[in-house]
């Protein structure tokens, strides 16, 4: 996506969004192979450290700030490369974001997944504001979209082994190197995929062929009867807040009262001293 689409040269800018998953991290590092290239990355804020260690020139937590204004805030302009793995209304964004003679890849479609059941309203509105663009548009911006899915360049065997013995090349030079985040048995594929849907991994998350040994699956009961006791634990935390807050709720109302309980006095003394004014 990079080299091929990208034309990736140096003192060029790129985004990345999921500057902490795999991909991110493995394009974070192919931007670096190339001399002084400014890497912007997306990322919850608790992965900034890793991400900037990683080589991302400026952070970006998406969650808390909009990337565009941070982007222009840096770089005005605009970018020269924007990998996008998000697709809908985010896409838009990103074309708006590139510089003239910009390039914007799109691979993915990440917006349609929202949160761990089937949402079809949310595909829906993603499908609804995927990006669409006239070629005139495109001549008069001087910008170009790319799209890019491994998986339908399955009889591109040439262009893939030529790929795959430049990467080992820079693998065996050292300038690359995989960070895999976390490994799991095919047996656990639930808890690998929850893993990445809450966005907890630095990394790849890697499935394994290998049978789960028997240890291993006599301890899964034992940590799902561990998440079962933190349930109830953080259950018993949340019913005491709710307690707590009912009591607090008790409380400011007792206070509200004793002033009406006051004024109720002083105008049952007003008219005690009516009666024997008569």
């Amino acid at each position: 996506m990079l080299f091929d689409f990208g034309n990736l040269r140096p003192n060029q800018s790129v985004l990345i969004h999921a500057a902490a998953g795999g991909v991110g991290i493995a394009a974070t590092q192919l931007c670096k192979t190339v001399k002084d290239v400014t890497v912007f990355g997306t990322a919850s804020a608790s992965k900034h450290e890793t991400i900037s260690e990683g080589g991302v020139t400026h952070p970006i937590d998406y969650r808390t700030k909009d990337y565009v204004e941070e982007v222009r805030k840096i770089s005005p302009k605009g970018l020269d490369v924007i990998l996008d793995p998000l697709g809908g209304s985010d896409t838009h964004k990103a074309y708006n974001l590139l510089k003239p003679m910009g390039k914007l890849i799109t691979y993915g479609a990440a917006n349609m997944l929202a949160g761990q059941k089937k949402n079809l309203l949310a595909v829906a509105k993603n499908w609804y504001h995927q990006f669409s663009i006239h070629t005139l548009s495109l001549i008069q911006g001087n910008k170009s979209v790319c799209g890019f899915h491994l998986g339908y360049l399955d009889g591109e065997m040439e262009l893939i082994t030529q790929a795959m013995n430049i990467i080992m090349d820079l693998y065996k030079e050292g300038k690359i190197k995989p960070r895999i985040d976390s490994t799991w048995h095919l047996e656990q594929v639930g808890d690998a995929m929850r893993k990445m849907q809450e966005r907890n991994n630095i990394g790849k998350v890697i499935l394994t062929t290998e049978p789960m040994p028997e240890e291993e699956k006599k301890e899964e009961p034992k940590k799902e009867d561990k998440k079962d006791d933190k349930k109830k634990d953080d259950k018993k935390k949340d019913d005491k807040k709710k307690d707590d807050g009912k009591k607090e709720e008790k409380k400011d109302d007792k206070k509200k009262e004793e002033p009406k309980k006051e004024e109720k006095k002083e105008e049952e003394k007003k008219e005690e001293v009516k009666k024997e004014e008569k």
